[in-house]
């Protein structure tokens, strides 16, 4: 059984993502790491991917979707948890054509909702794991200590694609093309839509009881 968080940055996904993956199972799919390895490898994937990390636009389609093809079929034995993909259409076409050739089902789509202005109060807050990946807030979700990974005591640093004018780009992309997958799966009666704007906990209340 597969899921898909959808929802812009900032929006808490990687926070959910963690704890399903930690007491649920799930094998967490975040296509934003899958970019980010490559680009830090310097491969011939990753140099092509360099420049839409950095202005924050949307990765060609074509590149995203062999990755993730790849990482599905690596992990087709377990629930995979898609965070960060599909965010257009076409995109969410060729998921359903790999979960299938996968034996897969998607069987939830969770929503996460929340205002823009929200999203850019905590993206000035947010730090994430080097070791493990975990992401922390500042304001609503803090490391118990400054700078330490309460999971893995790896070091907690800021994202370079965390500033504004990057953020700007990202909330706009979503919102121009990926919010209407809402839609897209609201009528195929799988999409649940979360209030984001809840505390954690609250948030993932919401979605271990959609399960």
């Amino acid at each position: 059984m597969h899921l898909i968080f959808l929802g812009p940055p900032a929006c808490g996904k990687g926070t959910q993502s963690a704890i399903l993956k930690k007491e649920h199972g799930y094998y967490h799919l975040s296509t934003g790491d899958l970019i980010r390895k490559e680009v830090t490898a310097e491969t011939e994937i990753g140099r092509k991917l360099k420049a839409c990390t950095e202005t924050g636009a949307l990765g060609a389609s074509e590149i995203v979707n062999e990755l993730l093809k790849k990482d599905v079929e690596n992990h087709r034995q377990m629930g995979i948890l898609f965070d960060g993909y599909p965010r257009k259409q076409d995109q969410a076409e060729f998921l359903d054509s790999v979960i299938r050739e996968n034996d897969g089902v998607l069987k939830h789509v969770f929503y996460f909702d929340i205002d823009a202005n929200e999203l850019y109060k905590r993206i000035l807050g947010r730090i994430t794991c080097n070791d493990c990946g975990i992401v922390y807030n500042l304001q609503t979700n803090p490391p118990k200590e400054e700078g330490i990974c309460d999971c893995c005591k790896g070091q907690l640093v800021r994202r370079n694609d965390d500033n504004e004018s990057v953020l700007k780009n990202r909330i706009q992309s979503f919102f121009e093309e990926t919010a209407p997958l809402k839609d897209f799966y609201q009528k195929r009666g799988i999409l649940a839509v979360i209030n984001a704007r809840a505390p954690v906990e609250l948030v993932t209340e919401q979605i271990i009881n959609a399960l």
